[in-house]
């Protein structure tokens, strides 16, 4: 009994201190664009599933939507903190412009923000033709920011 408790500990700890290992590699830089690419996708998850359902590829579901637009809204805060000095080389698709012309990003990003909350509490009152409308918005204030901010294949 003895012996296969040492075995579970041993494991337990060479497993703990190896994962300590692994973390320590990472920086502080390489967490924070992995923090935004990770924000990005979950906005995109989210952002898809209202595309669909505008496009009317999926069904038209008021509270899905409002749930997801919501979603939209809080996600949409969230990767700006991870554009930190020292974060413009590395695996990442962000120009230098997000560090070179910091006030546009600025800019982009709070129009992000307020159209995605826009978009939330109109998806409230359900009215589809003005949350169409809205999405729209949203849409190209996303490409505008994309225009300006992230590296095509191409780039």
């Amino acid at each position: 009994m003895l012996d296969k408790f040492l075995r579970y500990a041993l494991f337990l700890c060479l497993f703990i201190g190896f994962t300590g290992i692994a973390q320590a590699e990472m920086t502080r830089e390489e967490y924070a664009i992995k923090f935004r690419r990770s924000s990005y996708t979950a906005l995109g998850w989210y952002y898809g599933y209202l595309h669909r359902m505008v496009k009317g590829i999926t069904p038209y579901d008021q509270a899905l939507f409002q749930r997801d637009a919501e979603r939209v809204a809080l996600l949409s805060k969230l990767p700006k903190d991870g554009f930190i000095a020292g974060t413009e080389v590395g695996d990442t698709k962000a120009k230098p412009e997000i560090w070179t012309k910091p006030a546009l990003f600025k800019e982009d990003n709070d129009k992000l923000e307020n159209e995605s909350a826009k978009l939330a509490e109109l998806a409230k009152g359900g009215d589809f033709e003005v949350i169409k409308a809205q999405f729209s918005t949203l849409q190209k204030t996303c490409k505008t920011c994309h225009d300006d901010f992230v590296k095509r294949k191409s780039e």
